[in-house]
């Protein structure tokens, strides 16, 4: 585990230094031996060799760890453990997930990140879709994060609220017929290029939306308080209309579904309650039909 561990902080510590000073000191193992006491087993060697070397990430900071999680210190952890537990009472198992799943990552939406206790594998669950096996053991985790790192197959924006996010297959191709990506890529135009100043931006942020006239941020939306999502075409493109509340300034945000980093965009909307991604996909094929479709809320 050290040595896994070791090696995954000398890459982070070159290409994501943000996320190596996140990282809380170790907890004790008193702390650790609590928590086992708490929920009446032991944790996986491998997870435990690494709470007593950081125990989770400060709730302070701002880049998460992996993608849209961020490392839970112990106290967290257990508040998660009885999240589940309280879950899994109204609706069981096979709706939610096994009894000896301990969460100790979270993504703020009520997706968590688990290590299985029996067999120290590592899954995800998620709130609104099945769930979804990760690695073999906490650290093979680490070690996926690690190859990832080495082989620069990965995007980092502290500024994002992300952590490390593997890059997919289409980015893979952008870069193979643009180049590199621009730095600027998460801030999405919205607006002519030869009037920059006057031009609306986004940002998306693993908390909200932030809007921006040139370099001047005059609005944040909290994905919290979005209250409908509908898809509609213009100039035969598709376009994502995002309701807020009345009175809202403003009362709705119009973003091209074709916009670059759009992935981040679907991810945050994919998180909100009750997201159906099929009748999204299916909105977006069918927006050059000229008519409004209303896909949640």
């Amino acid at each position: 585990m050290k040595k896994i561990w070791s090696r995954l902080e000398g890459e982070l510590t070159s290409k994501a230094s943000e996320i190596i000073e996140s990282l809380n000191l170790g907890a004790d193992e008193s702390e650790v031996e609590a928590l086992e006491e708490y929920i009446g087993q032991e944790l996986p060697t491998d997870y435990r060799d690494f709470l007593v070397m950081h125990n989770g990430q400060s709730q302070e900071s701002n880049p998460g760890f992996f993608d849209m999680f961020s490392l839970m210190p112990l106290d967290l952890v257990q508040e998660s453990w009885d999240e589940l537990e309280g879950l899994r009472d109204d609706a069981g198992e096979e709706e939610t997930c096994p009894g000896d799943w301990l969460p100790f990552a979270e993504d703020g939406s009520g997706d968590m990140l688990c290590v299985e206790l029996e067999t120290g594998a590592i899954s995800k669950y998620v709130s609104s879709d099945e769930n979804e096996e990760i690695a073999d053991s906490f650290e093979g985790w680490l070690a996926d994060i690690h190859a990832i790192l080495k082989n620069g197959e990965f995007n980092f924006d502290p500024a994002s609220g992300f952590g490390i996010e593997p890059k997919g297959p289409d980015e893979h191709e952008e870069e193979e017929e643009e180049g590199a990506v621009d730095d600027d890529d998460d801030v999405v135009m919205d607006g002519d290029d030869d009037d920059d100043e006057a031009s609306l931006s986004y940002n998306f942020t693993a908390k909200m939306i932030e809007l921006y006239e040139g370099e001047e941020k005059v609005g944040t939306v909290p994905w919290g308080d979005i209250v409908r999502v509908k898809v509609s075409s213009y100039a035969g493109d598709p376009l994502i209309s995002i309701n807020l509340p009345d009175g809202s300034d403003p009362e709705e945000l119009e973003i091209p579904a074709n916009v670059a980093k759009s992935d981040k965009l679907f991810k945050y909307l994919s998180k909100l309650k009750g997201w159906d991604k099929e009748a999204f996909d299916e909105a977006l094929s069918n927006a050059d039909k000229d008519e409004e479709i209303l896909v949640w809320g």
